[in-house]
């Protein structure tokens, strides 16, 4: 029997409250992105980061049968919510500074200009202070995809509108997705300088979305007749009032809006024993991200003999075999090492994950599979990795592709939300915080009306949620109903296209065929035109699956030695909830649309040939 005078105090008024309440209200509803759902006793909670381990779990609400006992759980509940946002809080506040601090470890030194009499270097002095208007109509916090998605979306919309992005990072807006592909694989020496490369298709292409002259400057933002669109580099906001509508950058400079969109993006994962190992080790360790990260791995694969790659999801293996294909024409060495039992093991199906793995081997990559990292040191010149069952590797440096964080400091100030499951900012259906506040891209929690709340960490998804708020900033209003799809390519010669909930915890129907040279990453390329492959992407319909709704049993997948292409689904009571293309391109209208219908299908085999898998 619970007896402490002083708890039950405090908890009397929450109880008398929770009793008028279910007599008011015996049937209570919950507000759940604008739409208003009766009570249950369970929901599925679905996470859209394929393989971040928090999928498919079950939460359920339980309703006390008497108030007092209803009162009890809603007194744990909010304190358990709270203890869990502290916690992500401060961990992502710690993250974000190691990784602070290991920038800090490849940022070139400042150049200095030669004294003509000594030829000597002396001093420069500081660069003058870039002046920037004190309000924009439209802020935008954050310099990656989403925010030039949202302010193209903008100017599309409100054709004077005055758009300023802060960015912490040097660059202006640019793509990430080069970063760890096709960049890699240029015979151009000077590709660290330009950041251009070739596509799949030949075809060459910068990384950034737009040359300079496309924006306007920071200080003639508020002057231009038209409007524009400015980014105010190397800048980062740390404070938000969002009763003041203003924000405060780090040199405590304060800037108004009107309109405000968070998007932060995240920050690379690390892993703890590396955290713990020292000095040494940190300044061998890269976490990848940015395109000073990108520079810094490259220099390091040409001056040393070993890299460690650590992690077997998508970063972690595009990497792999872009550096397996560079170590053919050089001494090094290159070791990929992970916790699953293959390649993308958390989302692609063992037999398609064992088929990838040996493809990351035959690329010259040394695969180490169920590796997990118990200790890391450095010892004689090398950096050494103690693995749980006691195998040791030597390497000369780590890349740590373990995941991101997003970056969601600002919602201390802010009074915002973050979901405690999936992290980020918890928006609702129109990505809405605040009545003047929107989140896009990799930070923001959404609310999906098909699968549920859901966060997504990729490229296409970043351009769809930001052009979405980008339109709801001008007014729109319109939900986020848009399943957006992400592609992974391992080299020119394989590559899938995947859309909503791809776990391989999931059960899963796959249907393959023979490949022909029209089937791979280079010949999609050619065909549509562009190398990022979600840009050439329309919201095309297609057409309805005249499949029985009667279900049965999905057939096994076609257990085959070479899976040229084919069409994975993954299932969830029956119902497909995502959708892989493997080396099957430019058909994710279909997929798309298969996912929205959201209908029990008595034979995958015939919706697969919706795909024209068969073709030759």
């Amino acid at each position: 029997m619970w007896t402490c005078k002083t708890t039950w105090k405090k908890l009397a008024p929450l109880a008398r409250t929770c009793s008028t309440l279910c007599r008011q209200n015996a049937r209570r509803t919950v507000l759940n992105s604008d739409r208003r759902l009766p009570m249950v006793t369970q929901a599925h909670m679905s996470s859209g980061t394929p393989g971040s381990g928090g999928d498919n779990n079950l939460y359920y609400l339980l309703v006390g049968a008497t108030c007092i006992a209803g009162g009890f759980y809603a007194y744990r509940t909010i304190k358990g919510d709270q203890e869990r946002y502290n916690e992500r809080m401060n961990e992502i506040a710690s993250r974000a500074n190691k990784v602070a601090e290991q920038a800090e470890t490849y940022l070139p030194e400042e150049p200095r200009a030669a004294d003509p009499a000594t030829d000597e270097p002396t001093n420069v002095p500081p660069p003058a202070p870039v002046e920037f208007p004190s309000h924009a109509p439209y802020l935008l916090i954050g310099g990656g995809t989403a925010s030039f998605a949202a302010a193209r979306s903008i100017r599309a919309r409100d054709p004077g509108a005055r758009v300023l992005i802060i960015t912490d990072e040097p660059d202006l807006p640019y793509m990430r997705p080069p970063l760890s592909k096709e960049l890699w694989f240029s015979d151009d020496p000077g590709v660290v300088d330009t950041l251009r490369f070739k596509q799949w298709n030949g075809k060459e292409r910068s990384i950034y979305f737009q040359p300079p002259s496309f924006y306007v400057s920071p200080q003639d933002l508020e002057k231009v007749e038209n409007g524009g669109v400015a980014v105010l580099t190397g800048k980062k906001v740390v404070h938000m009032d969002v009763r003041g509508n203003k924000v405060t950058l780090s040199d405590n400079t304060e800037i108004s809006y009107d309109k405000c969109l968070i998007a932060t993006g995240g920050v690379p994962r690390n892993l703890q024993v590396i955290e713990r190992a020292g000095e040494e080790v940190t300044k061998r360790t890269t976490l990848f991200r940015k395109v000073e990260d990108f520079k810094a791995l490259n220099k390091v694969s040409r001056d040393t003999k070993s890299i460690t790659i650590i992690g077997g999801g998508f970063l972690g293996s595009e990497l792999a075999c872009a550096l397996g294909r560079r170590s053919a024409d050089s001494d090094l060495e290159v070791i990929q090492m992970f916790p699953e039992k293959g390649n993308m093991g958390k989302v692609l199906p063992e037999y398609l994950s064992n088929w990838t793995t040996a493809k990351v081997r035959s690329e010259g990559v040394r695969v180490i599979t169920e590796a997990l990292v118990k200790g890391v040191s450095f010892k004689d010149g090398k950096v050494e990795i103690k693995l749980k069952d006691g195998r040791v590797v030597k390497t000369d440096h780590i890349v740590a592709a373990v995941g991101l964080e997003p970056s969601v400091e600002l919602a201390k100030s802010a009074g915002l939300e973050v979901d405690s499951d999936f992290g980020g900012y918890r928006v609702n259906a129109e990505l809405q915080a605040r009545s003047n506040i929107w989140v896009a891209g990799d930070a923001a929690c959404f609310y999906d009306i098909r699968l549920g709340r859901r966060r997504v960490e990729h490229h296409d998804h970043a351009v769809v949620s930001g052009r979405l708020a980008g339109e709801n900033m001008t007014g729109a209003n319109k939900p986020y109903w848009h399943q957006s799809m992400f592609w992974s390519d391992l080299g020119p010669d394989v590559g899938y296209e995947a859309i909503g909930i791809v776990d391989s915890s999931l059960p899963t129907v796959g249907v393959f065929a023979k490949a022909t040279a029209k089937d791979t990453p280079k010949a999609a390329t050619e065909k549509s035109g562009t190398g990022i492959r979600s840009e050439s992407e329309t919201e095309g319909t297609a057409s309805s699956t005249a499949t029985s709704s009667t279900p049965a049993p999905p057939p096994e997948p076609q257990q085959k030695d070479d899976y040229g292409k084919g069409v994975i689904f993954y299932l969830r009571d029956k119902v497909v909830v995502g959708i892989v293309l493997w080396n099957v391109f430019n058909r994710m209208p279909i997929a798309r649309k298969i996912i929205k219908d959201g209908e029990e299908h008595a034979d995958l085999n015939e919706v697969a040939k919706l795909f024209n898998i068969h073709e030759d």
